[in-house]
């Protein structure tokens, strides 16, 4: 049965989480600093949504610990967390996703060293899986939201014109003419396909569901609600479509969607299909992850910051895997 009450706080709830969502987007279309402009190098929509996504991750990262426990992960692996989840931010910003790479390996060559001398090795395997699970998944958005690509950019090129020249251009400038405008659209993917996943299993499981899904994990998931999570993975790919491939090039910005590759209409299109399909089964899958994570640490959410809602990774549960499927599909694929 479908409990109207639970059903209208979340979607309150959801419908702010989706705005917030919706602004980082349109802060990677709109505030933007052509190369030209060099009165502000600071200020653009991804050192914006760069802090944004580095507070989330330390928030996730606390609420794992915290859902962990204390009996798991001890008081003196404390310093070693926060620096962890207050350094991503940092490490990507002036190194790129090697730095997050290979500040994760200092992290957990100070955890080994903190374990040895605690002689508590058992900890060591909660820590690793923590620095994995929120942390490098996470850090994902942080890739999206810069999409950094291999693609050398002639300056002659219309499409030069909408490189940032923020404070992640002046300190990283040997990789400036390799950015290329497709942050937008990385996170419409990511925020997309898996807030209309979830909605659409919910609403479908609550109105239609018979058949447990997985109910050793989850008993409220259905083969049905899966179904519509799919079903709306594919409507929220198709609405990126329309807003970056129709409605941007309407109004004179072609270049935030996958025109600018050199792919066919059919295979573009396909991509769009292929990100909205995997996109939604890596969500839901990512929601189970979560689940399985609560039950074996005994806990309902994860915190209660989001109200109805739970907490960060009660939010971003779907969409750590998802928007490590993306970063994958910018990064090696498109």
């Amino acid at each position: 049965m479908l409990n109207k009450k639970s059903f209208i706080q979340r979607t309150i709830i959801g419908i702010g989480i989706f705005a917030v969502m919706i602004g980082m987007i349109l802060l990677n279309i709109f505030l933007i600093n052509p190369s030209s402009n060099q009165n502000n190098i600071f200020l653009s929509g991804r050192a914006i949504n760069s802090l944004i996504l580095s507070v989330l991750i330390v928030l996730a990262v606390v609420e794992m610990r915290r859902a962990i426990g204390r009996e798991r992960i001890p008081d003196y692996y404390s310093w070693i967390i926060w620096a962890y989840g207050i350094g991503l931010g940092p490490a990507y910003a002036l190194f790129g996703f090697s730095g997050i790479v290979f500040f994760t390996l200092l992290i957990f060559a100070s955890s080994v060293i903190t374990a040895l001398l605690h002689n508590n090795v058992q900890s060591l395997f909660y820590v690793a899986f923590m620095l994995v699970y929120p942390g490098l998944m996470m850090a994902s958005l942080l890739y999206i939201n810069r999409c950094a690509s291999t693609q050398a950019i002639d300056p002659t090129n219309p499409i030069y014109q909408y490189l940032e020249n923020d404070i992640w251009s002046l300190i990283s400038q040997h990789r400036v003419t390799q950015l290329l405008p497709y942050n937008a659209i990385g996170l419409a993917f990511v925020f997309a396909v898996s807030s209309f996943t979830d909605v659409f299993a919910y609403l479908v499981g609550s109105l239609f569901g018979k058949n447990k899904l997985c109910p050793q994990i989850s008993p409220n998931k259905s083969v049905e609600g899966a179904i519509g999570g799919v079903v709306g993975g594919l409507l929220g790919s198709t609405i990126v479509y329309l807003v970056f491939e129709l409605l941007l090039p309407a109004v004179g910005m072609p270049q935030f969607g996958l025109s600018s590759f050199n792919l066919s209409p059919f295979n573009r299109i396909l991509a769009y299909v292929l990100i909205g399909l995997f996109g939604s089964v890596l969500t839901q899958i990512g929601d189970l992850l979560a689940s399985l994570v609560k039950r074996y640490c005994g806990i309902k959410d994860y915190s209660h910051i989001l109200g109805a809602h739970g907490g960060i990774l009660d939010r971003f549960d779907g969409i750590l895997l998802n928007s490590v499927f993306v970063a994958t599909v910018f990064m090696f694929i498109i």
